[in-house]
């Protein structure tokens, strides 16, 4: 996961964004100790001549992270290869720092390009790659008035749209200001690097996943895991270890063949002891033997994934799902998503949503802006009760790309399935709250109640509340986009709904004290003026307590149970008559008697439990 991303601005418009790992090569060109780092591993062209459409210059380039360059900490980058559509002419090569706060230029050098392929070697000794930096890296592409009449542009491009292998800078003065583009695929750029500081034979683990967090004792994890060749020659076989905790690992020989800077993806089977106690554990993947040959204790760190997943035994049914998104008032995607989230919300009380809105607009809540540099790497992002989806790249998901195109039915058709899994995923805490309010002074009450089973204590430890303040009906500025004149323009009449207004609690949570299986707590506050108390709705969330939270603990704190209660719904006097006993009608979370033989798979209520149809 990319830590800048908070401050990238994604631009992509059109489909086809995929995940891939930036892969080194060998290339025309280059000695037999410099390889090609970067997001192609080919010399093809899949779009050539694309263009920005407005004459200027831009710098543009791609990414790599930590993650990427890890394993080349000590070899030089010598130069950057590019592909050019035209002759470009004299033009800069550049490689920049990104930090959390800047963008600094670490080497330039002007070369002429020429149409094709450019290996532009820097003077002097270029640059040692550290292995916990981000670059970017690229050149300055210089569109002239005659390529926009002409409309054929000086880019090139390869595959698919990737996270990471096209980006443009513009240096405005403050902040990162780098934009994500798409509808080329990868940008044809890439590093030289001399890697004759690496071993001849060595593999560096990439990847490992576990599948989802809960689990019971007894099961058999299936594990994935990625491992790439990072030595300067092939190998034809490794062996890989797997340790369940501090236990004693198990081995497993793999004889698969696996070029110099290339990568092997392998999945197979870890039973977990039928004994294993209920609480957190890790599960610890590494490379252990190349070709009959143990690795140097140097690279045993760089060489170890660890993932960490809990055991339970008891479960309790979730209040509802929580549905966080990171939203934008400058996107026109955010309101194709509105539609869909109206659409989920139309017909049932199982979901809770909140609108968090882009830090600097109008709308935003600044003690919220964490949960950008946390989630957010584009906008409008989500995430469905924080928590991780084995395989995926982010715990966030981006449907930027498909939201025009699909409409708003598909749309929360895809989002109601996503919903409906973390709904069902299994909870070991809940909560229930209650409100009283003076609609004279403004005050109110709220009571957070909740059970906890033992499972609670083993896997998160201390238990934390977070009471958020949502208003509906919200009147602001929103870019939309015209789809009779395609273009964008700015709606400062627009509706937004489930707009985060305030933290009545912590914004990562207060601590909760369980005693004998229940917890209880209560706030009061006043309501700001500016608020529509009848439009207001108090969200609360259980999660794992922690002093921060970041990159390292971010998979640790998904929100265990989500409740809401809106002050309109505590105007008047409302009775509630129990059902009875020996009714056994099936009924949707929305109140709606259905056919059990006929309803959709999801979540409904049978004889006043919460049943799964699948």
């Amino acid at each position: 996961m990319m830590t800048t991303k908070r401050c990238i601005l994604s631009m992509a418009l059109l489909l086809g964004v995929l995940s891939m790992t930036a892969q080194p090569r060998k290339a025309q060109g280059l000695s037999d100790n410099q390889m090609l780092l970067g997001y192609i591993a080919t010399d093809s062209i899949t779009v050539k001549g694309a263009a920005f459409g407005t004459a200027g210059t831009y710098p543009v380039g791609a990414i790599l992270d930590a993650q990427d360059l890890a394993p080349y900490a000590g070899c030089r980058v010598v130069g950057v290869r590019m592909a050019a559509a035209l002759d470009l002419g004299r033009a800069r090569t550049f490689i920049y720092n990104i930090t959390d706060t800047a963008i600094t230029p670490v080497i330039e050098q002007k070369q002429r390009l020429y149409e094709g392929w450019n290996n532009v070697f820097f003077n002097g000794d270029g640059y040692e790659i550290k292995g916990d930096e981000m670059l970017f890296f690229g050149f300055d592409y210089t569109e002239t008035d005659a390529m926009v009449a002409a409309e054929e542009g000086g880019l090139c491009g390869y595959g698919d749209d990737v996270e990471g292998a096209f980006y443009a800078y513009a240096d405005l003065g403050s902040g990162l200001n780098l934009y994500s583009l798409s509808n080329i695929g990868c940008l044809c750029v890439q590093l030289i690097v001399d890697v004759s500081s690496l071993p001849l034979k060595d593999l560096d683990m990439a990847a490992a996943d576990v599948g989802f967090k809960y689990k019971k004792a007894g099961e058999t994890i299936d594990v994935m895991a990625t491992y790439r060749n990072v030595g300067r020659q092939g190998v034809n076989s490794c062996r890989l270890g797997c340790r369940l905790d501090e236990g004693a690992p198990v081995f497993f020989e793999k004889k698969d063949s696996v070029a110099s800077g290339r990568s092997e993806v392998t999945v197979f089977e870890f039973p977990l002891p039928a004994d294993i106690a209920v609480g957190t554990h890790r599960l610890s993947v590494f490379v252990d033997q190349v070709e009959g040959q143990s690795l140097p204790a140097s690279t045993a760190q760089r060489d170890t994934i660890v993932s960490t997943f809990a055991i339970y035994e008891n479960m309790l049914y979730r209040s509802k799902a929580y549905m966080e998104i990171y939203t934008d008032q400058t996107s026109p995607y955010v309101p194709y998503l509105n539609d869909a989230v109206k659409l989920l919300t139309k017909d049932g009380n199982q979901l809770a949503v909140v609108n968090v809105h882009r830090p600097g607009t109008p709308l935003s809540v600044m003690a919220a802006d964490y949960l950008h540099w946390l989630y957010a790497y584009t906008w409008p992002t989500f995430t469905v009760n924080r928590s991780y989806f084995p395989g995926e790249a982010h715990i966030a998901y981006d449907m930027n790309d498909y939201l025009p195109v699909i409409g708003a039915d598909m749309t929360a058709a895809i989002l109601g399935d996503m919903i409906v899994q973390d709904y069902a995923s299994p909870t070991f805490a809940t909560l229930a709250l209650g409100l009283t309010y003076d609609e004279t002074s403004r005050q109110m009450t709220i009571e957070a109640t909740g059970d906890a089973l033992p499972e609670a204590e083993a896997i998160y430890g201390e238990l934390a509340l977070t009471l958020m303040l949502a208003e509906d009906g919200v009147k602001g500025a929103q870019v939309v986009y015209n789809e009779r004149t395609q273009r964008t323009t700015t709606n400062q009449n627009y509706q937004h709904n489930q707009v985060l207004r305030h933290f009545v609690t912590q914004p990562i949570g207060d601590a909760i004290q369980v005693a004998d299986g229940k917890w209880k707590t209560s706030y009061s506050l006043t309501l700001d003026e500016g608020w529509n108390a009848e439009n207001l709705t108090v969200v609360g969330l259980l999660t794992k307590k922690v002093d921060e939270v970041d990159n390292g603990n971010l998979r640790d704190v998904d929100v265990i149970d989500c409740n809401t209660a809106s002050l309109s719904d505590i105007t008047g006097v409302q009775t509630v008559t129990a059902r009875p006993a020996e009714d056994n009608s099936c009924y949707s979370l929305s109140g709606r008697r259905i056919d059990p033989k006929t309803a959709k798979p999801g979540i409904y209520v049978r004889g006043g439990k919460k049943v799964i149809i699948r």
